[in-house]
């Protein structure tokens, strides 16, 4: 679907990429930072936590760690999923936009817990590809 070709003015057009991460014991952390530099109005929608194949049948939590920040150092942690492999090892999120940049964190458990999502970008208005020398 030409997302650039739509009827409403209230649609802004999109460019979709795909996101994704693992966190684990050797790498607990995870940030997301776009990939196209220099862009402020990019956005993570994050759809998808699940358990590898080789989690261990323990409590798993990821979450959100807050912007380090000399200004606010109350601002605590955001649980985001909390997994078990035989009672609920993934979780389907809607309509959760994040804005960059987003530290996820392996709190307890040993993993593999694999995010995914996407990121998105709003296209300038404007020019369209192919109209630049329309008369």
């Amino acid at each position: 679907m030409n997302r650039s070709r739509t009827s409403s003015t209230s649609e802004k057009p999109t460019v979709a990429l795909l996101w994704g991460c693992e966190l684990n014991q050797e790498k607990p952390t995870c940030t997301f930072k776009p990939q196209k530099e220099g862009k402020q109005d990019c956005k993570l929608l994050l759809s998808t936590i699940c358990l590898g194949e080789k989690a261990k049948e323990e409590m798993n939590l990821v979450e959100i760690l807050p912007a380090a920040s000399q200004d606010d150092r109350k601002r605590k942690a955001v649980t985001l999923a909390s997994l078990r492999a035989s009672v609920l090892p993934m979780v389907v999120l809607t309509g959760l936009e994040l804005s960059p940049p987003v530290t996820f964190h392996l709190r307890a458990g040993s993993g593999p817990m694999f995010l995914s999502g996407q990121e998105c970008y709003e296209k300038k208005g404007g020019k369209r590809r192919g109209s630049e020398t329309q008369s």
